[in-house]
Parts: C-alpha cells; sequence; structure tokens
C-alpha cells in the first residue's frame, strides 16, 4: 500500500507492483527488476512493459522521486523575459537537445529563478521544474515540453500582467508586435523580418507589464514543417534536427543571435490575416478594435483581466498604431511591414 501526500490518497499494489517498487527503492537499475520479474515467469517485453506502465503511473500520481544528480558539465542558463533559467540534464544527449531551443547559453550553474532538471529513465524522460513534482516525456518531445513549461511558469510570474500569444521584434529601438491564430505565419514572417535587420525578441509569446511595456521570450525561433524549404534557403541544412511537440507537429529550432531580453513599448500593432489568394494589404484600425483583438489574443494566470492589465493594455493601443495584415505571400508581407516600420508606408 502506498500513501500519496500530495494527492492525499492511498493506492493499493498487486503483487508484481509491489515487487517493482521494492526493488526501485533498494536503489536497483531498471535491469534488475526485469532480471527479478523473470524470475518469477514473467518474459522480458511483458516485464519492460509492466515496469514502464506503472512507473508512468507512480510518475503522474506524484508518488515517485528521482536522483537529480547531474555532471558538472551537463548544466547551463540562460535568460528569458528578464528571468534566470537554470537547465540540468542527465547526460550530453539530454544537453544537446535542450540546447537547441535556446538562442544564447551560458554554462555552468548560477543563482537561477526557476531550475529544471532532467534525467532518462529506460526510453523516456523525466522532468521536474520548482514545484518538484515530477513530469514524463518521449526524448522527441523533450525540447517543445520543456519550452511549454517555461513559457506557463513565467506566465505566471507575478511581474507581469498578463501575455499576449504574439511575435515580438524590435526596429530602431520601437516594438512591433505581430498577432495571430496558430498558422497565421508569426513564425515565417519573424524569421523573414530578422533577415531583414529586424531585433528578434520572441516567436510566440509577449509578457507585458503594468506600464504597458512588452518583454518577449527569445527562444530559438519555431518553423513548422511547411517553412523548412524557406528555412534551408536561407541557412542551408544547419538546422535540419526535428522535435515533435506534444500536438503531434514537427518543428525546428533557429537560434537567433543577439536576441532582445529588454522591455520595450510597441510602436506597430499587426494583426495577421493568412488567405489563399489575393492582394496583400495593410489596413489601419481603431483602438476599440485593436484592443478587442488584443483581448482575443490575451491570457492571464488566473484566466481574467485584472483592472492593472486593462489600463496596461489601453496604454499599449494608445501608443502603437495598429493594423490588419492581409496576405497569401511571405516575401510582400515582409515588403508591407518594412515599409510600414521604417516610415515609408
Amino acid at each position: 500500500m502506498l500513501f500519496s501526500e500530495v494527492g492525499q490518497k492511498i493506492f493499493e499494489l498487486d503483487q508484481v507492483a509491489a515487487f517493482i517498487w521494492c526493488k526501485l527503492a533498494q536503489g536497483a537499475f531498471l535491469e534488475d527488476v526485469y532480471q527479478g520479474l523473470g524470475a518469477l515467469g514473467i518474459d522480458e517485453d511483458a516485464s519492460r512493459q509492466f515496469t514502464r506502465q506503472v512507473v508512468n503511473v507512480w510518475a503522474d500520481q506524484a508518488l515517485l522521486e528521482a536522483d537529480w544528480q547531474v555532471p558538472l558539465d551537463c548544466s547551463f542558463s540562460v535568460t528569458l523575459g528578464r528571468h534566470k533559467i537554470g537547465v540540468r540534464t542527465a547526460n550530453r544527449d539530454l544537453l544537446r537537445r535542450l540546447l537547441s531551443v535556446f538562442c544564447v547559453a551560458d554554462q555552468g550553474a548560477c543563482d537561477n529563478d526557476l531550475v529544471i532538471e532532467a534525467t532518462m529513465l529506460d526510453e523516456q524522460v523525466f522532468f521536474r521544474g520548482e514545484d518538484s513534482r515530477i513530469s514524463r516525456c518521449e526524448v522527441e518531445a523533450l525540447a517543445p515540453t520543456i519550452k511549454a513549461h517555461i513559457s506557463e511558469r513565467l506566465i505566471r510570474s507575478d511581474r507581469w500582467v498578463f501575455s499576449l500569444h504574439a511575435a515580438s521584434l524590435v526596429r530602431n529601438g520601437a516594438g512591433l508586435l505581430l498577432c495571430g491564430q496558430p498558422g497565421a505565419g508569426k513564425s515565417t514572417l519573424t524569421l523573414q523580418l530578422v533577415e531583414a535587420g529586424f531585433s528578434y525578441a520572441g516567436d510566440d509569446v509577449a509578457l507585458v507589464g503594468a506600464d504597458g511595456t512588452i518583454c518577449g521570450i527569445p527562444f530559438a525561433l519555431t518553423v513548422k514543417e511547411g517553412s523548412w524549404d524557406l528555412l534551408s534557403r536561407l541557412h542551408g541544412d544547419r538546422y535540419d534536427a526535428t522535435h515533435c511537440r506534444s500536438d503531434g507537429v514537427q518543428v525546428r529550432y533557429i537560434p537567433i543571435p543577439n536576441a532582445q531580453n529588454q522591455c520595450v513599448s510597441a510602436s506597430w500593432i499587426v494583426f495577421l490575416n493568412r488567405v489563399a489568394s489575393g492582394p496583400d494589404e495593410l489596413t489601419a484600425i481603431d483602438q476599440l478594435d485593436a484592443m478587442k483583438r488584443l483581448i482575443e489574443n490575451a491570457f492571464a494566470a488566473d484566466g481574467r483581466l485584472s483592472q492593472v492589465g486593462f489600463f496596461a493594455l489601453k496604454r499599449i493601443v494608445a501608443g502603437a498604431r495598429s493594423f490588419q495584415l492581409t496576405y497569401c505571400e511571405s516575401v510582400e508581407a515582409r515588403r508591407l511591414l518594412m515599409e510600414l516600420c521604417d516610415g515609408e508606408a
């Protein structure tokens, strides 16, 4: 019988599960568990399958602890959204996979606001954050899973009043927000604008302070499969390692040198409307319409827009020009955005 203090539940184990639990509690490796089950008359395939199933259940129920000791050369720190993030891994392969999701990393440990630790157990990765709860994923999904985990933690930070689902760039010290639903082409346009000289601040989430300033989360830029041809034309085959998100989408990551990690005021807010055909055009929208659209792209830790958040939203809209960009070709859309931000439109 097991007791979960976190879940306030009691679990009854059958004989095989109890055997696995006791072997793990004694510090046995999984191979020792498989051999022990074999001595009980259970074949190796069944031993592996059942052990993995019960370990997954115990991890999901917060019943497991893990040995988080990692080599000194398997850790690094990054700054995201003005937060210091520490990452520690059990081996070099996990380190390499996680490095790909960040633009710049400092080797070694230091004082961090958030620490992520990852280790391997059989063919799965187990990781934990500052809440000490163990989560798990497949190796191919590690980088996207950790990116989502860190993003959620930053969004819940009390430094920010709410967040926007938007890409953020900087041109001559002024901020550009690209807002749109998944598939609107934010990352592809962001990649093209970075190639045209814009400073990169983030391609997915923008954090908003009480004063209405914007701070992107400068993870490495995420490119989905539909934009890999463009990626190859711009960068060759340097970024051909693929990762699998939880929704099954295959992605690649492009670290952007000199990514921005500071708060800026938004000078332009552009809502993307991607169409199959037709002319590419920028259409100005009024402040009320812009506020409504931003609220649709906003999210907060508690799911509510606070009074402080509302006034921050007003400051954003009052200080920026807002447009809808209807486009079907990203090259033409880039030209329109460059003309807008360079004062030619």
